[in-house]
């Protein structure tokens, strides 16, 4: 699906580019470089920067959102699992790899992160 998309994005540069072909070949070679890159094409750098979030079009055919708002996923809760002979705690979830299921694991903090100016954005 996703390479659809960008076969769509391509074939949207080629019909919108009025110049010569070696500039249309040009900006389609720096939008591949940049989409395989950064998950970003040209535009998206552009609009990203003006509004001062994260904008792709990757992330719309993911997501449903050209934007979406960035969150910050806070991991700060203790796992604890049964052993042997106790109860071991840890941070990670799973530490060992080995499918045990955590005892009443609380679940992750999500809080959105505060938005960046853009490059217009008044003081």
């Amino acid at each position: 699906m996703a390479r659809v998309h960008r076969l769509g994005i391509l074939a949207a540069a080629l019909a919108l580019g009025a110049c010569s072909d070696a500039a249309v070949g040009v900006g389609i070679a720096a939008n591949i470089v940049s989409l395989n890159a950064t998950d970003k094409t040209l535009v998206d750098h552009v609009v990203s920067g003006i509004k001062g979030e994260d904008c792709s079009v990757v992330s719309l055919e993911q997501t449903g959102y050209y934007c979406p708002e960035k969150v910050e996923v806070v991991r700060s809760n203790v796992y604890c699992y049964r052993t042997l002979a106790a109860v071991d705690c840890h941070y990670l979830p799973d530490p060992y790899k080995n499918g045990h299921t955590a005892l009443a694991s609380p679940p992750p903090v999500i809080r959105p992160l505060p938005k960046k100016k853009g490059w217009f954005d008044q003081e």
